[in-house]
């Protein structure tokens, strides 16, 4: 039995325990948080990209997909697919996730997909067959 005023020495060192633990929560939970907005922001980018390729894709007149293929290599990403479909073009860009999403899902063992999107343009519909008349 202790005496009044004198501690016994079982939970000495425990708030240090838990405080490390929560400390490590939090810091795993930012580098997740970290790692989702970095994929996120990529695939806005890809995206982007894919839009712009198309754009540019269906207004060449000699070679829509080479054209295409330059916008995705500008913005360091790859043309994955392009086919020109009578006016439009459809086309698929790729790109590699961000190395710290490729590190964070190696920590778990896995190795994340690559970032792709696909669009589609063409020139505008003739604004006399698109308007219904009634």
């Amino acid at each position: 039995m202790s005496a009044v005023g004198e501690r016994d020495g079982g939970d000495r060192g425990a708030a240090t325990v838990w405080t490390l633990a929560l400390l490590g929560v939090v810091l795993l939970s930012g580098l997740v948080a970290a790692a989702m907005g970095a994929q996120a922001v990529a695939r806005q980018r890809v995206s982007t990209v894919a839009d712009v390729a198309a754009l540019a894709a269906a207004q060449s007149v000699v070679d829509p997909c080479g054209e295409a293929d330059r916008i995705a290599r500008a913005n360091r990403m790859t043309l994955l697919s392009c086919s020109p479909d009578g006016r439009d073009v459809i086309l698929t860009v790729g790109s590699a996730s961000p190395d710290l999403v490729r590190r964070v899902v190696g920590l778990l063992g896995h190795e994340p997909d690559d970032v792709t999107a696909t669009a589609r343009a063409g020139p505008p519909d003739d604004p006399l067959t698109a308007v219904a008349v009634h």
